[in-house]
């Protein structure tokens, strides 16, 4: 009898353990969807098969009234798309190259450990804040995300504007 009781407490623990371990999983698990959601640092954005990682704005150096988009921009698409612009706060940001080629399947690196940068020269918002920035390319369109704003401090120290001037 005793035998018959602990395998049967084994069963039931191995079975529980089931329910009770991991995250949901799948495409609405809760540490996927924070990524599309204002819960820190990093949203994502997608128009069409081209999507913005990681979009974060690095607060120019004190006293400046600038700030750098970081982001990784991925074509998803069969064909050739361009970022033709970016808005950040509504105002116009410099974008190195004006317009940045998305070839198929590869990714574009802005702002960090890149040769490319998203500036702005106007900006004015405080740090722990959420600004409005919108994408805009040729072939997928326009895409719309609030991005949070951080110092350049930490992870984010050594980043800002290239050129520091506009």
């Amino acid at each position: 009898m005793r035998r018959s009781t602990g395998v049967a407490l084994a069963g039931g623990l191995v079975a529980s353990s089931l329910f009770l371990t991991g995250c949901f999983n799948g495409p609405g698990a809760t540490t996927n969807m924070q990524s599309t959601q204002l819960t820190g640092n990093g949203v994502q954005a997608q128009v069409g098969n081209v999507r913005a990682e990681n979009l974060t704005l690095v607060a120019g150096p004190e006293g400046s009234a600038s700030a750098t988009l970081t982001t990784r921009i991925v074509n998803g698409d069969p064909e050739t798309d361009n970022l033709l612009g970016v808005l950040i706060d509504g105002v116009p940001a410099y974008v190195t190259g004006d317009i940045v080629e998305l070839r198929p399947n590869e990714s574009v690196g802005f702002g960090y450990e890149a040769d490319l940068w998203i500036n702005s020269y106007e900006f004015d918002a405080d740090v722990s804040t959420y600004v409005p920035v919108a994408l805009q390319f040729e072939r997928a369109g326009i895409v719309e995300v609030e991005v949070l704003v951080v110092p350049p401090a930490g992870y984010y120290e050594g980043i800002e504007p290239v050129p520091p001037a506009m």
